[in-house]
């Protein structure tokens, strides 16, 4: 009797057993799934979820205030090769807003010099052959306290924002990228005067954000407005452009206001009220970038590069070269923090 009870549960136990491998293995055969992300203008309107804290309807933020640019981030990310949801992720050491109303051109970013000597923050693409006060600087940009940015939560026609990053400064802690000839500049087409990789070149390191007037819209709690993305440039084999025009394409741009708070001086009325907005906005870099061209262009070539650069300014139709180690698609994000001083 025991031996007929053991024969039944063994044979319960293969039949299930093979259920469970045929349900096993036709699981496996339906997990070679096509990801596709959505791009519909709900799922690009997360980038930055609209602020919680609705904009005050009095609120002002005007040449008063100042940009509290330490306490403020640029950031970037991109799928790593585009496969999945798997993220490289940086940021923009040099950033700041620009006037609405002319300055020199040797005070807006994009102008290199040479850091001086002892100087912590250096070149993340610095080649240790050469001595340190060939380090490049993130330019001079006076630009610094009144902010540039003007917000009118009443009158968004008011609204004003130019922006610019260096784009050589763009960095993820990582010295396998951000190294001596590494991959990291690629992302966004540095342009360097010799391979090298020591001496940016200043004409094509700008990146300019530029808010389209009258685009401004309410929505949700926060805002979203068009404005003009310039970066890298073309060479002269783009039909009808010339030799070094900028590349300028429309994005659009994605703004909450994060709210504010007022800190009082202990013993008085007087402190410093502070508030934040935050922004974001994505663009595909084959916008900017020729995603054809296989030999690097260089300004200033040594004789053992001169001809490969040679025959890449005869074929290439931007400057800088695109590589295809992230997505075509990058996200930038911003964080600011603005203050003023009572009275």
């Amino acid at each position: 009797m025991k031996s007929t009870i053991m024969k039944h549960n063994a044979s319960i136990f293969l039949v299930a057993f093979a259920i469970s491998l045929t349900v096993f293995v036709q699981s496996c055969t339906k997990t070679n799934v096509d990801t596709v992300y959505k791009t519909d203008a709900l799922v690009e309107s997360v980038i930055v979820p609209n602020s919680d804290v609705p904009v005050p309807l009095n609120f002002v933020l005007d040449t008063t205030f100042n940009n509290e640019k330490s306490h403020s981030n640029v950031n970037w990310k991109s799928r790593y090769f585009d496969f999945s949801d798997t993220w490289l992720t940086g940021r923009f050491g040099e950033f700041h807003f620009v006037p609405d109303f002319s300055v020199p051109l040797n005070k807006l970013g994009g102008l290199h010099t040479p850091m001086s000597k002892g100087v912590q923050l250096k070149n993340l693409n610095f080649n240790e052959k050469y001595p340190a006060d060939q380090f490049w600087s993130t330019g001079p940009n006076t630009q610094g306290p009144p902010c540039y940015f003007r917000f009118n939560a009443n009158d968004l026609s008011k609204n004003y924002l130019k922006f610019y990053v260096l784009v050589s400064t763009m960095n993820t802690s990582e010295p396998g990228r951000d190294g001596y000839i590494q991959c990291g500049q690629s992302y966004m087409g540095t342009q360097f005067m010799d391979s090298t990789r020591r001496v940016v070149d200043p004409t094509s390191d700008t990146c300019w954000l530029v808010a389209q007037p009258g685009t401004w819209k309410q929505q949700g709690n926060g805002y979203v407005f068009t404005a003009d993305f310039t970066f890298n440039r073309y060479l002269h084999n783009t039909p009808g452009k010339n030799d070094g025009d900028p590349i300028t394409k429309p994005v659009n741009v994605y703004l909450s206001y994060n709210g504010s708070y007022d800190f009082l001086t202990a013993g008085g009325p007087a402190g410093t009220l502070r508030c934040g907005f935050s922004a974001s906005f994505s663009f595909l870099r084959s916008d900017y970038f020729d995603k054809t061209a296989t030999k690097l262009y260089l300004k200033k070539p040594t004789a053992a590069e001169k001809a490969n650069s040679d025959a890449a300014f005869l074929i290439n139709k931007t400057y800088g070269t695109y590589s295809g180690s992230v997505a075509d698609q990058m996200f930038i994000n911003a964080n600011m923090v603005f203050s003023k001083s009572h009275q």
